[in-house]
Formats: structure tokens, sequence, C-alpha cells
């Protein structure tokens, strides 16, 4: 699923922790007829053609192969709901050897504790369209829809699991994953926040405040989607760093080095336990 291909540009990713408010299952099925159904319509770009794979188990047994997502449907919710080991579709064009879109869905963690979630589509030019835009951060506002995310994301040209914060600091993916509630795994254009960060940082009233965000979702279940700027294309150093300020209270201590695999990442380099420090010392002189 995170193989990079030339033709998806935009990811969108989410992860389910043990108090998701709803089985992983369900939430995992969910993820897949929203996408399917908001971000890979038939009218979407053509998207005619599509396929599913489905793998039960981490070794690979009893694996569910579906052709035509759309017309399968029940059979695919069906595999879906027991929320199993690995789950993937594609969506293409006729006249293409190579999807257009993706979703995918995978256990992680320590026994499979967790579940990300992901989509990869095409945005091309029109990351630099507001109603677009506005559209990417509406369907990922239903897809969680019943869940209180441990975290989520939407990204421009990222295509790993692990977010670039989180090799910048060398953060091993299960301890990232065992701390989302207690410490932001990274931040993106989109951010998505648990219900305990998002308290700790003051709630919706105090984060908008900031100044650091163009728009800030409430989740039905609990969470917060922080939307930085109105584009996608729009998201440049200066509005990273504004989110990286606003998000720091939460973000894990630590000075990002340069990763050998992300030769571009996306993040500040500072350490977020030294602006917490700075700014309680200038508390405390006020």
């Amino acid at each position: 699923m995170d193989d990079e291909t030339p033709s998806t540009d935009v990811t969108l990713r989410a992860t389910l922790d043990e108090r998701a408010a709803a089985p992983h299952g369900e939430l995992l099925a969910h993820w897949f007829r929203t996408t399917t159904d908001l971000l890979f319509s038939a009218r979407e770009r053509k998207l005619h053609e599509s396929w599913a794979l489905i793998t039960e188990s981490i070794d690979g047994a009893q694996e569910v192969r579906i052709r035509d997502v759309r017309t399968h449907w029940p059979h695919l919710a069906d595999a879906l709901r027991p929320s199993p080991f690995y789950a993937a579709a594609g969506f293409r064009e006729p006249s293409s050897a190579d999807d257009s879109g993706r979703i995918g869905g995978i256990r992680a963690g320590r026994g499979g504790s967790h579940t990300e979630l992901s989509a990869q589509l095409r945005g091309g030019e029109r990351i630099a369209d507001a109603a677009w835009c506005a559209h990417l951060v509406d369907f990922l506002a239903t897809a969680l829809d019943g869940a209180d995310p441990a975290f989520a994301r939407i990204d421009h040209l990222s295509f790993e699991e692990t977010t670039d914060l989180e090799a910048a600091l060398k953060r091993p993916h299960r301890q990232a994953l065992r701390e989302s509630r207690t410490l932001l795994r990274g931040y993106s254009w989109v951010t998505g926040l648990p219900t305990e960060l998002a308290a700790r940082l003051g709630g919706p009233t105090a984060l908008k405040a900031t100044g650091a965000f163009h728009t800030i979702h409430e989740l039905h279940a609990g969470g917060l989607l922080l939307q930085s700027t109105e584009t996608l294309a729009a998201y440049d150093h200066p509005h990273m760093k504004a989110v990286f300020h606003a998000l720091a209270p939460v973000l894990p201590p630590g000075t990002p080095e340069e990763a050998p695999d992300r030769p571009t990442p996306r993040i500040v380099f500072e350490d977020a336990s030294r602006l917490r420090a700075r700014r309680g010392m200038e508390a405390d002189t006020t």
C-alpha cells in the first residue's frame, strides 16, 4: 500500500487504537465505503476498474480477492468487518496500467493493537483548489465518524507509514503508536489529534486563537482535525512553523536529525521540549 507510484501524490492516513469508539472492523469497512463513495466514485476521473485484496492473518493465509469493488461491496464488507491483518483496494482508468487511487488498512503495534488506515489519490493541480481541498478534509471527518483516532494526517508527496518527525527523531514505530495519546506523532497540512491531546492544548478555542489553523473540525466521537491553510499547495515553511509552535506542547522531545530515507522532510528542525521550556520561563517572569 505504501509503494510510491507516479500516479498518486496526496496521502490521507489515520490510526485507530484500543480506545476507538467502535470496533476496528466496522471502522475499517466504513473507511473503505466512504473512500470509495467520496474520493473514488465511478465519475471521479473515470475510475471504472477496481480490485481488492484482504489477508485475514499475518501469515498470509485465507486471502480474499475481489474484482469490481462497487458491484461486490457486500462481499468486501463481510471480509473487512472481522478486522483482517491487511486490506487494500485499487482504482484505475481503463487506459492506465497504474492505480489512480488506493485504499488500505493494516494491523500494527504489539499484537495488532492498532489499525492504520490510508488512502492515496492523484491531486495534481487540484491541490491549489480551495473547494477540492475542503472536500478532502470533509471526507476525512466523515470517514472517521464513529472513531476517536489516535492520529490522522493529510500530506503531499509523502508515502511512508511513519511520519517525517518520527524518522527525524528515530522514534520506533511501535513506541510512537503506544504513546500516540500522550505525544503527537507528527504534524502536516491536516493533523488529527485524539481527545487527550486536544484537551491538553486547550481545545478548539485555544487552538483557533494561535492563528495557525484555517479550519478546525471537531469529530463526532472525539478528537480534532486541524487544517493549516485553505489549500494543500499553500502549506509552506512559514505555515508549517506556525503549526509546530501551536502543537509544541504535545510533540515528542528531541532535536530532529536528517534521515537518509527522507530527502525533503516537512518538519521544523527544533526541539519542541526546548520551546516549551522557554515558554515556561517567559510565563514565570510575567
